[in-house]
């Protein structure tokens, strides 16, 4: 987890805040409508960080809860992956509200062992995020599953990809998480995701 990884590189506590939540930047920069989530340990912090990107289109909740956030800012890419993939291959409105609904379950089951708060799966870094990666058009995630379900080889899509799906490596960082707090994930995990 980033928050881990950064007391390891500085070796000591920084104060940090970790901002998540359904959030497309292109809708952003226009000045759309946005919640997100600035999670903290440290309170006072997470409300200064509310403070600063607060306007008349951004509301930004905050929570101590700094795991559910990474666990859910993390895993909702892969599980957008496999959202693309079920369009790619036309599998249906049944079969994307199974699989999305099931990766929710998935998503809450490994946050629950690693510590994290039930209703932050269930808030906006959660449900939120989760809703947005893998429905909405503007989903790099999700384009990269719906390549994958329309016949590209993963190595294709990266090379021609212009941007980032983040989803592909933390497929590997979900395997070892899974594994560690013995959590079966089938549909965030699916056999196919060994072979990449």
């Amino acid at each position: 987890m980033m928050s881990e990884l950064i007391r390891s590189a500085l070796e000591r506590r920084q104060p940090s805040v970790f901002m998540s939540g359904p959030s497309f930047a292109r809708e952003i920069m226009e000045r759309r409508p946005t919640l997100f989530v600035a999670a903290s340990r440290d309170r006072k912090l997470a409300r200064r960080i509310q403070q600063l990107f607060a306007s008349q289109y951004v509301r930004v909740n905050t929570s101590a809860d700094v795991v559910g956030v990474e666990v859910c800012g993390a895993t909702k890419n892969v599980l957008a992956i496999a959202a693309g993939i079920v369009e790619g291959l036309d599998l249906g409105h049944n079969a994307m509200a199974g699989l999305i609904a099931q990766g929710c379950s998935e998503i809450r089951w490994l946050s629950k062992k690693m510590g994290a708060r039930p209703e932050t799966v269930a808030g906006l870094s959660g449900l939120g995020d989760i809703m947005l990666t893998c429905c909405g058009d503007l989903s790099r995630n999700r384009t990269v599953g719906l390549r994958l379900g329309k016949g590209e080889s993963l190595t294709e899509i990266l090379e021609t990809n212009t941007q980032v799906a983040e989803g592909v490596a933390t497929a590997g960082a979900v395997i070892g998480l899974a594994r560690k707090y013995k959590v079966q994930l089938p549909v965030l995990l699916p056999k196919c995701w060994m072979k990449i």
